[in-house]
């Protein structure tokens, strides 16, 4: 083997197993999903160097990811900080190169399920630690306590803010709960429902309303595409028994909200928002700058409440406003679309592909764990919160890499 076949070799391991352990390390560590992405990068380009590949990776979604890039470069006019702006587009640079990377890379059923694998053993073992952190007042990892809201204890695990861990719980959480209810059978069955039910108490513990209602509206998604009756009846029941089972620090604190939208919201976010829109208002078009929502927020505050005070730097609590107000209106239809080609290529898919109902199964779960995240962005800035945006590509890029196999697997067999 001559030396430029060794280093191709390191390179094809480097990816391949690069993007098998991103999702795993998550449950523990920022730092590792860095590294790897890094590993996923290096690796990738230096095997287009070396075989002098100049081709672009073509996706569905390429043209508006180009355009929200394009955006964002565009939103420098109004930026307060230049170095904080370009910060902005390094983020969006290493999003784009995962999921194309991913598409590009991601070649067979067994890479698919091995990544599978990695998503499943890591929401186990970050559900365990949020548990570890209950029972012995600090997370195994960051030896951080849960944080106490309202008499609560809520758990966090190895993530910065307990609904951030809420955020990574349910993007991914529709995953295995696909596979348990719709693929798998026996004792593999059993253990992916144990884990999902370990996980779902998980995200219960973590009391962020958001992320379990988008989880709710996940599996609402895949029982209606399924039509499982079942699993309605069990979510309609859950609805109806919420008034019976919530805790009642969370009841006693909801009955002295004026409104149902305070209930959902509160009132800091819903001053947020005020404040959110106030911004759009001045800079409708293109925003105020990427990456420069926080650093704006002052300068365009319309209202104080009680916790809402000081000089602090808050994020918009709502990923649709902060993105309009970074880079406009622009910007967010651009994601709408974005969103929409996502969305739309799935269902196409999803409706002729036949012969292999794992990757069928998948596709399923990862979409409903995007519509899950796309619910719980109404309340939270998930997507520009690093340590979980980074996993809202990486499943757009899994789920564009099972439709590119499953169209290369029909196109072989048309040949």
């Amino acid at each position: 083997m001559t030396l430029r076949e060794k280093i191709l070799v390191v390179c094809e391991k480097m990816i391949y197993w690069g993007i098998i352990l991103i999702p795993f390390v998550v449950s523990f560590s920022s730092a590792a999903v860095n590294i790897f992405i890094g590993f996923v990068i290096v690796g990738f380009l230096a095997k287009r160097i070396i075989l002098r590949d100049r081709s672009f990776i073509k996706t569905p979604v390429s043209i508006p990811f180009l355009l929200l890039i394009a955006i964002a470069l565009v939103s420098f006019i109004n930026s307060v900080n230049i170095k904080s702006s370009i910060q902005g587009i390094e983020k969006l640079l290493k999003y784009g190169f995962l999921f194309l990377i991913m598409v590009a890379e991601i070649k067979d059923k067994k890479h698919v399920q091995r990544i599978v694998v990695a998503i499943i053993a890591g929401l186990f073992l970050a559900s365990a630690d949020g548990f570890y952190s209950l029972i012995f007042g600090k997370d195994l990892f960051n030896g951080e306590p849960p944080q106490f809201v309202i008499g609560l204890s809520r758990i966090r695990a190895a993530f910065p803010h307990t609904n951030i861990f809420g955020g990574y719980l349910t993007l991914f959480l529709a995953l295995p709960i696909s596979l348990a209810l719709y693929y798998l059978k026996g004792r593999k069955k059993v253990l992916v429902s144990i884990v999902s039910a370990f996980v779902l108490y998980a995200l219960i513990y973590t009391f962020s309303r958001s992320a379990i209602l988008g989880a709710w509206v996940a599996v609402l998604f895949m029982a209606l595409i399924k039509k499982d009756k079942i699993i309605l009846l069990l979510l309609l029941l859950s609805v109806i028994l919420l008034p019976i089972l919530i805790p009642r620090n969370i009841a006693n604190w909801a009955s002295k909200q004026a409104s149902v939208w305070q209930i959902v919201f509160d009132d800091t976010r819903l001053s947020i928002y005020r404040t959110s829109l106030n911004m759009i208002q001045h800079h409708p078009m293109i925003g105020v700058g990427v990456n420069t929502y926080c650093l704006n927020f002052q300068k365009y505050k319309v209202y104080e409440s009680e916790d809402y005070t000081g000089d602090t730097q808050w994020y918009a609590h709502n990923i649709y406003l902060h993105m309009a107000g970074e880079i406009g209106l622009t910007g967010l239809l651009i994601f709408i679309w974005l969103l929409f080609i996502v969305f739309k290529y799935w269902a196409y898919f999803y409706r002729r592909v036949n012969g292999d109902e794992f990757l069928k199964t998948c596709s399923l779960g990862i979409t409903a764990g995007l519509v899950a995240f796309l619910i719980n962005g109404m309340t939270e800035t998930n997507l520009y919160y690093s340590k979980i945006a980074t996993f809202f590509w990486f499943q757009i890029g899994l789920l564009l890499a099972i439709i590119k196999l499953k169209r290369g697997d029909y196109e072989k067999r048309k040949n």
